[in-house]
């Protein structure tokens, strides 16, 4: 006498209310043992696997990992609850593109700032002080509408920014010793203050979470200008300075925004591995997680993300001509360190993106690296002169073949994962490299060799 074997896979159903140890055949689905587990509408739940993932209703139980912990989550308790009719908790008026028109006039009121300034110095300080106060007096106005909650709201604080770094540009008289660098320091310095006083005055969290992000990266903005004017290197190299820490920025801004206590995650690997100790600090529980909860959470770190982005990628399009655009020395060291910062920037600026499905944390990186490859192209034809054609042509040529090779892949799906991997590598090579290149271009080699002479 045969017995026949089936064999099963052993799972276990989680709810809020409910505990379903199931053991199902290999063929079955995952709908199939939601239904049988008697929950009838399986349409009603989100099914989160052990890695955290959605797990399809379709997916046979082969698939599935035996014994593993898949979480049900009801979708009716993450909509959004119905409001009234007649209640309304935003503003109803409309905006017409405010930010945008914020924007251009900040970009005119910077030239005409800056046109006027710079002409009489006794003009310099009541035009920076105004500045100073319009943009203040802006961007708290901006900051406490209703409205300016997400990226709309983020983009619009951008132009008291940009007029409160002029302000603190102009504070600075023309004819000192350094007066760039003290520029600098203090137009970071402004925009950092600006930023603070937003983070503080906001309505809305995203708003005041964004505006502490640009604060700390403003701050550290000018702490970089002023170590650059105490070392008494140029303003050339101070922007490469500030642009060799760009990469490291933009890499490490979204392991670092997330704003939760310790028991709202656990390091599975490392208690499934590791003995408790006397040492070990069991976190407390964090008790009942709510939608709203989570969902301000994911608000507030998506606004960092964002404020970061683009503080760092307008900071790279600033900088890139300053750093760039000036005769290179005859050291070796020195010209090597500038290519290599060049290549490091571009690329990092390229291939973070990648990593991103908003459009607004694609196209700043994109539009800063853009700025960066075109002011190496005007560096390349003022020092090659007549022979820049004929590098332009074998550049152009290469991006053709580079094109070609990666189209095929990329059009079969899967197969492009072998490039993504690839784009990996020189991502991380990019990031390493770029303050260690950005220090040869700023020829801190010779400030050692003076300190150790010395």
């Amino acid at each position: 006498m045969s017995v026949e074997i089936v064999e099963r896979r052993r799972i276990v159903l989680q709810s809020e209310d409910r505990r379903i140890d199931l053991s199902l055949p290999l063929d079955e689905t995952l709908e199939d043992a939601l239904i049988l587990s008697g929950l009838s509408t399986a349409d009603r739940f989100v099914t989160i696997g052990p890695g955290g993932f959605e797990i399809p209703g379709d997916t046979e139980c082969e698939d599935l990992v035996d014994g593993g912990l898949y979480a049900l989550i009801d979708r009716t308790a993450l909509a959004p609850q119905a409001r009234p009719a007649g209640t309304t908790t935003g503003s109803t008026r409309a905006d017409h593109g405010a930010r945008w028109w914020m924007l251009a006039v900040a970009g005119l009121l910077l030239v005409a700032v800056f046109a006027q300034g710079a002409g009489d110095p006794l003009l310099r300080l009541p035009i920076a002080l105004l500045v100073a106060a319009g943009a203040i007096s802006g961007a708290v106005a901006w900051a406490r509408r209703d409205s300016a909650a997400g990226v709309r709201g983020i983009l619009g604080v951008l132009a008291p920014v940009l007029l409160s770094f002029a302000a603190g540009a102009l504070l600075i008289p023309a004819d000192l010793e350094a007066s760039a660098h003290l520029s600098a320091a203090a137009g970071f310095l402004a925009a950092g203050t600006t930023t603070a006083i937003i983070a503080v005055t906001a309505k809305v969290r995203p708003m005041r979470a964004a505006a502490g992000t640009a604060t700390v990266l403003l701050v550290a903005l000018a702490a970089v200008w002023g170590l650059a004017l105490l070392m008494r290197w140029g303003q050339a190299e101070a922007a490469a300075i500030s642009l060799g820490l760009i990469p490291l920025g933009l890499r490490a801004l979204p392991s670092s925004l997330v704003n939760l206590p310790e028991g709202y995650f656990i390091d599975y690997k490392h208690f499934m591995t590791s003995r408790w100790t006397v040492r070990g600090a069991i976190p407390e529980s964090v008790g009942l997680l709510r939608p709203e909860r989570i969902t301000a959470v994911v608000d507030d770190s998506s606004a960092r993300l964002i404020a970061g982005t683009a503080v760092l990628s307008v900071v790279a399009a600033v900088m890139a001509p300053i750093a760039f655009l000036r005769p290179w020395p005859d050291d070796p060291l020195v010209v090597s360190g500038g290519i290599a910062l060049f290549c490091c920037l571009g690329l990092a600026l390229l291939l973070t993106p990648r990593h991103t499905t908003s459009r607004i944390l694609r196209w700043f990186p994109r539009a800063a690296a853009a700025v960066v490859f075109l002011v190496a192209g005007i560096h390349a034809a003022t020092a090659l002169g007549a022979g820049f054609q004929v590098l332009g042509a074998a550049v152009l040529f290469g991006v053709g073949l580079v094109a070609v090779a990666v189209v095929i892949p990329i059009s079969r799906g899967a197969s492009s994962l072998i490039w993504s991997r690839f784009g990996d590598a020189f991502e991380w090579l990019a990031v390493a490299l770029a303050l260690p290149s950005a220090l040869l271009y700023a020829n801190a080699l010779a400030l050692v060799r003076g300190m150790m002479a010395g």
